[in-house]
């Protein structure tokens, strides 16, 4: 299938320049004396006394030599990998979310941790999300070890590769050692990676510490790095599109150049994030077009170079499930799977990124199998033009039938699971049966074959004791 794409060749040439232009001539402010001496050492410029670090044009040409065109991602159920790269296409889930939407009481509350596990279950026990970004953030625990207890979780509820995060230099290696200890030791876990560490950078141009620390702690390992930016129009910045994908591209190849400089052999995936600032009321779109246009555009720019893609997608604005949830999960689900990104990371979020629930999970499940059916598309073969079915029924005759239509029914079809295709019953209430009802009393039913991941109880000690140093 031909990929789609919303900048030209030349296009993609001119936000290649100008990104290579704004690390030279305006640079990136950095305050970790480690990453200026990995930069130094590499042949970037570092002015100390300013904290400011020039990345030259021919450092980024020669960092990208280093870079794989394709990442493998492990989990622990299943020995082959995911093999991010190419025009493959995976969705996962994402997180952040404070807010729950609760199943039982259709009111917003604050994630608690079992919160997180619910929604860790539910994602290992569906087939998408293939991976699982951690999708919440438990607000019943001490902030210093939030992302600690995430990670536990993740070990614990699912066998699926997964992404987390990490707030300092100790937390990450806390949480590599965790990771290692279910594993069966380091060696094991960077010869088969099922946990990725998450970066998310600030625009404009601007690198925290703990940003530093993650990516120096996870290449010091080789642990895979998602890096991704989310640089917001008119904010964070330039008010038009090019320009904010000139700033996320800046940012991403500056940290992919500090992770190389770490690490030659670290695994990148270019991700981002970037999406309008709406004037209006003062908050960031994740459900407009230009959310879903600028994902196509850093997926092209990560093609460009020859690298594995992710970012924002399936996501919404809308505060509710209802007929806005859909229509913005849908559009940006559907253009950056069309466009080739390879992670396409939002299930389960809504209410621009700050909610999550257990049956808006299930409704992207639904929405990401007809994406998935479209990117299929149309086989067209000896076989499926085999004129023999019109032979057999003859003019004015029907299909329903034929063996031909039971040997490709399944196979040709989208089958939904929560989409209503039934009859219209005119004596009923149309509000009845909505699509997030359908959602909840499926569910259960989901759940019922869930198992997750058997961890001895040696091991689980031992992850609580790291968490509690």
């Amino acid at each position: 299938m031909e990929r789609f794409k919303i900048l030209s060749d030349a296009d993609l040439l001119r936000i290649d320049q100008a990104s290579r232009a704004l690390l030279m001539e305006v640079g990136v402010e950095i305050h970790d004396e480690r990453a200026m001496d990995y930069y130094e050492k590499a042949g970037a410029h570092v002015d100390r006394e300013n904290h400011r670090v020039y990345v030259p044009d021919y450092l980024i040409t020669a960092t990208l030599n280093k870079c794989s065109s394709s990442v493998r991602l492990y989990n622990r159920r299943d020995p082959e990998p995911i093999v991010i790269g190419g025009d493959d296409v995976y969705f996962g889930t994402v997180g952040i979310a404070t807010n729950v939407l609760d199943i039982n009481t259709d009111q917003y509350r604050a994630v608690l941790t079992q919160d997180l596990i619910d929604i860790i279950r539910l994602s290992d026990a569906l087939d998408r999300p293939h991976y699982i970004l951690v999708p919440g953030t438990p607000t019943d625990v001490p902030s210093t070890i939030v992302d600690l207890i995430e990670t536990k979780a993740l070990l614990m509820n699912t066998s699926k590769h997964f992404i987390t995060e990490a707030q300092n230099a100790e937390n990450c290696k806390r949480a590599i050692e965790m990771a290692a200890a279910v594993a069966g030791g380091l060696d094991k876990l960077i010869a088969k990676p099922f946990m990725t560490m998450l970066v998310t950078l600030t625009s404009p141009l601007h690198f925290r510490q703990d940003v530093s620390d993650l990516i120096i702690e996870s290449a010091l390992v080789g642990l895979p790095l998602f890096i991704e930016s989310g640089p917001m129009a008119g904010g964070t910045g330039p008010a038009t599109m090019a320009g904010t994908l000139i700033c996320a591209n800046a940012e991403i190849l500056n940290a992919i150049v500090l992770a190389k400089a770490v690490n030659p052999e670290v695994p990148i995936i270019y991700a981002s994030w970037a999406r309008l600032l709406d004037m209006r009321v003062a908050t960031c779109s994740h459900g407009g077009p230009e959310f879903a246009m600028l994902r196509v555009g850093t997926t092209q720019l990560a093609k460009y170079y020859g690298l594995p893609s992710g970012g924002g997608s399936v996501l919404g604005d809308t505060k509710s499930i209802d007929v806005q949830l859909g229509m913005e999960k849908m559009g940006t689900g559907l253009l950056p799977a069309l466009a080739g990104t390879n992670m396409c990371t939002g299930m389960g979020l809504f209410a621009d990124e700050n909610a999550i629930s257990l049956e808006t999970l299930v409704i992207d499940w639904e929405i990401t199998g007809w994406i998935e059916r479209v990117l299929r598309g149309i086989k067209v073969t000896k076989e499926t033009c085999n004129l023999a079915v019109f032979k057999e029924v003859g003019p004015g005759g029907d299909f329903v039938r034929c063996e031909h239509t039971r040997e490709n029914y399944r196979i040709e079809s989208f089958l939904p699971q929560i989409m209503d295709r039934g009859y219209l019953a005119l004596d009923k209430d149309p509000l009845a049966k909505t699509m997030r009802k359908r959602a909840k009393k499926l569910f259960p039913k989901l759940m019922q074959a869930y198992k997750g991941p058997e961890i001895p109880e040696e091991i689980v000690r031992k992850m609580d004791e790291i968490i509690a140093r």
